[in-house]
């Protein structure tokens, strides 16, 4: 039995997935990330081989029956190509001891392949050899592909300099509106306010407090009815007189403070729980510059429940970063082949991948599935006629199998 292995390796996660080149699935396995720019070149390596050799051992079933080998790997990585290159051949060309040789299995490999992990992503999105992807994730990036090769992008700069859109886009817009609405909150302090008070009864007046029939009889004009009583002007009230009567309880005052949208209060509990403070602002900001600036990724999730909600604030940046993203796919796509939408924020239903939808309503878009089945896919299309390759590809990248 013919088998392949592909690999997805990002800044965050390592996963392998091992497949017949029918498309059935075999073996999986996940570890930390694998980015040696991000993480350093040991970290990177031990990673990669733990999430294979899980993969590996998965399969132990498969492989000790005998007469299954591996024949082919492609491994879709983050980072720069030397960097990638160097770390594939050290996990898969170095000696025993790397982690990858398991127990029951020694790889007899045709053919060991590195690819950027955006190529990988545009596979697992679609059978066609070209086309554009859009990932947003942690960061954001676009890349044209001509028959799975990366010849151009845009965006991808990092934090710093681009990413507009992304996860991290989108949790660092959540806490800037999140402090502002906190620093206006300290500017405008709650407001007082008093019920209003009804008249104080005249003593001279008492004999009019009669029927409506003595009133008549007076040649007065009768009482209102409670209807128009109900809409008359209250003569007595603070509003008219432009005093408070010295008949008013000082306990009856109530303080009315301006409501915190939704985004607002899902930040403040995320980042303040530990809270109340005599200072959130301050405390907001200290909180926010003590972390490690991606970590502002962590709050993305929030603006879309907010969004999702109906808050104004949180859709207002939905609907901003869905235009930045766009904007950023087509720079670089070329109209007539299809599009992948691919990340976290993009692969996740919710408001940012509506609105990014929205906004490519006249293009073929289709949504990445598994990026390790992918890989895995791209590895088989050496063994498969265009056809089988074409038909066998949902088999390779559904997420339905994944556990």
């Amino acid at each position: 039995m013919d088998l392949v292995l592909g690999v997805d390796a990002g800044g965050t996660a390592s996963r392998a997935a091992l497949f017949t080149l029918a498309g059935t699935r075999v073996g999986y396995g996940v570890a930390g990330g694998a980015n040696a720019v991000a993480l350093g070149f040991p970290t990177a390596c031990a990673n990669l081989a733990t999430a294979v050799r899980r993969a590996l051992t998965s399969a132990d079933g498969v492989l000790t029956s005998g007469g299954a080998l591996v024949r082919a790997v492609v491994v879709g990585m983050a980072g720069n190509a030397a960097m990638r290159q160097a770390v594939v051949e050290r996990v898969f060309g170095g000696p025993a001891g790397n982690g990858v040789q398991g127990p029951a299995i020694h790889l007899h490999v045709d053919m060991t392949r590195t690819l950027g992990d955006v190529v990988t992503a545009f596979a697992a999105g679609t059978a066609s050899p070209s086309g554009t992807v859009l990932i947003s994730g942690t960061g954001a990036i676009a890349a044209k592909i001509t028959d799975h090769v990366q010849v151009a992008t845009a965006d991808g700069y990092g934090w710093q300099l681009g990413d507009e859109g992304s996860a991290f886009w989108l949790g660092r817009a959540a806490a800037r509106a999140t402090i502002r609405a906190l620093n206006a909150s300290a500017r405008n302090p709650p407001i007082t306010t008093l019920p209003p008070t009804p008249p104080t009864p005249d003593p001279t007046d008492a004999v009019h407090t009669l029927s409506p029939a003595t009133h008549a009889s007076e040649g007065a004009a009768p009482s209102p009815s409670p209807t128009d009583a109900a809409h008359a002007p209250d003569t007595h009230s603070p509003a008219t007189t432009g005093h408070v009567p010295h008949t008013r309880s000082p306990t009856a005052a109530t303080s009315v403070r301006p409501r915190r949208g939704r985004l607002t209060e899902l930040v403040i509990c995320q980042l303040l729980s530990d809270g109340p403070f005599d200072d959130p602002v301050g405390r907001l900001a200290a909180v926010v510059q003590g972390q490690a600036p991606l970590a502002l990724a962590e709050l993305a999730p929030l603006v879309s429940e907010a969004a999702a909600g109906g808050d104004p604030v949180a859709l207002e940046i939905v609907n901003e970063a869905a235009i930045r993203l766009v904007r950023t796919v087509m720079e670089v796509h070329v109209p007539g082949l299809p599009i992948v939408l691919a990340g976290s924020v993009l692969t996740a239903e919710g408001p940012v991948r509506q609105a990014v939808l929205a906004l490519l309503r006249e293009e073929t878009v289709s949504i990445a599935g598994d990026g390790a089945g992918a890989a895995a896919w791209l590895a088989a299309r050496s063994y498969l006629s265009p056809q089988e390759a074409e038909q066998r590809h949902p088999r390779f990248v559904s997420r339905d199998i994944l556990s």
